[in-house]
């Protein structure tokens, strides 16, 4: 759990790192993000010697029916992402972020058959208000948003089911769209390479490994504990940004108040909850272990 929660205060704190490079245009970024995510990946397995790793994947058709998807779903929740924080809608990212969790604990239940207590769905049902009190009060329907939780949440489906190696996994899901970032940046935004400042081109460089960290942490988190708990820890990331937002200037209402205060507590119960199932767990060990 350690791992999940690790990614997800990178991911809260990632939108800094973005906002740094707010001149530059966003699929511009998003391009460079894609080409230099795949040379890092494939970069960790050389030094760590396991491209046999990247050869196996890429010949299991099984991992190779998910993989293929993700990636085109992973590279648009990043184009959707970059926009948005780059576009000044950073707490309409936060509360796509805060959705996800929901929709991620609908889908360990229905595709994974994974079990929850009833401490935990008292957690999913406070943070649900705290989402409906953001929804009522958003006054239009949240594209951005919307558009961020079904991505993520669908990427993440598929990544459980390819049970694939993280990093190969990285390394394969950015490969597939690598030559479309490619000829799409050197066709359509020529423009862009002249514009990059020696800063945003550090700032860029530094972005595959901001993008492909993260993400092979998630991966191996998602392929070690149940499919409910990575995704409501989730919740870690969207408060990050969310004070990232307020901090950036981003006005607060009375309604996303009252929102993170529910869904805060619901990440507290939730917390308690994963404590229990820890110690249940424990006890059954050391009675086993008597036996």
């Amino acid at each position: 759990m350690a791992i999940a929660a690790g990614c997800y205060a990178i991911w809260g704190i990632l939108p800094a790192y973005w906002n740094l490079m707010s001149e530059l245009n966003p699929l511009f970024i998003l391009c460079c993000r894609i080409v230099l995510s795949f040379a890092f990946a494939v970069s960790v397995l050389a030094v760590s010697k396991r491209l046999k790793v990247l050869r196996d994947t890429l010949r299991n058709k099984a991992a190779m029916k998910c993989l293929l998807p993700a990636s085109i779903i992973i590279a648009c929740n990043w184009g959707l992402y970059i926009w948005a924080v780059n576009s000044g809608r950073v707490l309409d990212s936060s509360l796509g972020y805060y959705m996800n969790p929901l929709t991620g604990f609908l889908l360990g239940i229905l595709l994974f058959r994974e079990k929850f207590t009833k401490l935990q769905i008292a957690a999913v049902a406070l943070a649900l208000t705290g989402v409906a009190v953001s929804l009522i009060a958003y006054g239009s329907f949240p594209f951005v948003a919307v558009g961020l939780t079904l991505t993520f949440a669908s990427y993440g489906a598929l990544k459980k089911n390819a049970h694939a190696d993280p990093v190969a996994s990285i390394a394969i899901e950015t490969l597939i769209i690598t030559p479309i970032a490619l000829i799409f940046a050197l066709v359509f935004m020529k423009d862009s390479f002249s514009s990059v400042s020696t800063a945003n081109l550090l700032l860029l460089l530094g972005s595959g490994a901001a993008t492909a960290v993260p993400l092979i942490m998630y991966a191996r988190a998602i392929n070690e504990i149940p499919f409910i708990i990575v995704c409501f820890l989730q919740y870690i990331s969207p408060s990050l940004t969310l004070i990232y937002g307020l901090i950036s200037g981003e006005p607060i209402s009375a309604a996303q108040l009252i929102s993170f205060i529910f869904i805060g507590l619901g990440l507290i119960v939730f917390s308690v909850a994963l404590v229990k199932i820890a110690k249940k767990a424990k006890a059954e060990s050391v009675g086993a272990n008597k036996a």
